[in-house]
């Protein structure tokens, strides 16, 4: 099969079967890796002839994990990518052609940017073909990004001590006199695992295509028994991952209760690891405030004064909620203020800047020292929004100094990741 001409530096295809034979029996955790290859094809025969051989297996499969996997690589199949003015160079991310037949392969990238200056995007779901990411990050301006992964296990909602907890934070809301908790439950596990869901592998892979712009965050579901944990860490260490993603809403911990918090902070102490953690309400089920009491920004108090060392990020800085918007905020700020290895991320929640209140607010407490640009890609709060919409914004904010810009946009990030 031939490769698209906007694809450069790549190896070639693998043969159909291969193709085939891999997504059938591929490890449980890879989703994305052979579907990634899929946009690569350039003949639309190559790609029917790919349908066909595939579509048998969506009725033969019993596994949903590799029936989810089948229904990505169709859904790659059916609408093959392609991005008018961007070429994709393997190592390096997306550019216009123009500037590969002027600069080269070997040249093109950060390094040849005169007064390069770091853009960071800290708060990335790969959910999209390579291209198409790395394309609207090239079109933002953005040089590097963090991309995350999720762990997340929707049969964790059938488990007795999960039930309970979810049941008992559900009955003291209003949505219970109208929602019975069984609707509630199968929203909740629906919203936990979908085809287009990131793995600790998948985040390895694409790091190790584009080492140059890509930054990876594995994810640990620290509901799990401590055996589970341990042995998610010691392949992260493998993967050389810069840190973990956790999300104690969506995998259902406590964080000042998990016994699995002191094995994850000695780790990112002794590795140098970074940890994000989701902070506030969340789409769906979760925007019910009593469903995500886990994500209150507090909880981490007794672990950061124990860990100073170890970069804790809050994601979303507390904020995010549909119907209460910066739920937490007042929380972030204050834990911001006392502990200095406490960060927190502009994802879904830019608009904050926005307002000089806010702004005179973290001026006084958790500072701009510690702010960092994120984007949520591709789940921007307005729908009709673009990377390089949100970016701009921060650039045309009229509430921040120059300075300020500047270290929230990629100074901060750079800094806290170690980027020359």
């Amino acid at each position: 099969m031939q490769t698209s001409e906007s694809y450069i530096g790549f190896s070639p295809l693998p043969d159909p079967s291969d193709i085939v034979t891999a997504l059938l029996n591929d490890p449980f955790d890879v989703r994305w890796r052979v579907v990634r290859q899929l946009f690569r094809i350039k003949e639309r025969r190559d790609r029917e002839n790919l349908i066909q051989a595939l579509q048998p297996y969506l009725y033969e499969v019993n596994d949903s994990r590799v029936k989810n996997r089948i229904i990505l690589a169709l859904q790659a199949l059916h609408r093959p990518l392609d991005i008018n003015n961007y070429v994709l160079v393997k190592d390096k991310g997306a550019f216009n052609p123009a500037e590969v037949e002027d600069l080269g392969t070997e040249e093109i990238g950060a390094s040849a940017v005169p007064n390069f200056f770091p853009v960071v995007d800290f708060h990335i779901h790969p959910k999209m073909p390579d291209l198409k990411f790395l394309a609207d990050m090239h079109a933002a301006g953005v040089t590097h990004g963090v991309i995350l992964a999720t762990d997340t296990d929707p049969e964790d909602v059938e488990r007795p001590e999960i039930r309970n907890m979810l049941k008992e934070a559900f009955s003291g809301t209003t949505q219970s006199s109208h929602m019975p908790f069984e609707s509630l439950l199968k929203h909740i596990k629906a919203g936990l695992h979908s085809p287009t869901d990131v793995s600790n592998r998948d985040v390895a892979d694409w790091v190790r295509n584009y080492p140059d712009i890509l930054i990876g965050f594995g994810s640990i579901n620290l509901s799990k028994d401590p055996a589970y944990v341990e042995e998610t860490l010691e392949a992260l260490e493998r993967m050389n991952v810069r840190g973990i993603n956790l999300l104690p809403h969506a995998q259902f911990f406590n964080p000042s209760e998990s016994e699995n918090m002191a094995v994850i902070f000695d780790y990112c102490r002794r590795t140098g690891s970074i940890i994000i953690s989701h902070s506030g309400c969340a789409p769906g089920p979760f925007e019910i405030p009593e469903l995500c009491r886990n994500a209150r920004p507090n909880l981490w108090e007794p672990l950061l004064a124990k860990y100073p060392d170890v970069p804790l990020v809050l994601a979303h800085f507390g904020s995010y909620s549909k119907e209460i918007p910066g739920i937490w905020l007042f929380e972030a700020l204050q834990l911001g203020k006392k502990y200095r290895n406490v960060y927190a991320d502009l994802a879904s929640v830019e608009w904050l800047l926005d307002r000089e209140n806010v702004v005179r607010e973290i001026r006084k407490t958790i500072g701009f020292d510690r702010i960092l640009f994120a984007s949520n890609y591709p789940h921007f709060q307005a729908s009709d929004a673009s990377l390089a919409y949100v970016v701009s914004g921060i650039k045309a904010n009229t509430t921040l100094t120059p300075k300020e810009k500047r270290k929230v946009l990629g100074e901060n990030a750079a800094r806290l990741l170690n980027i020359a």
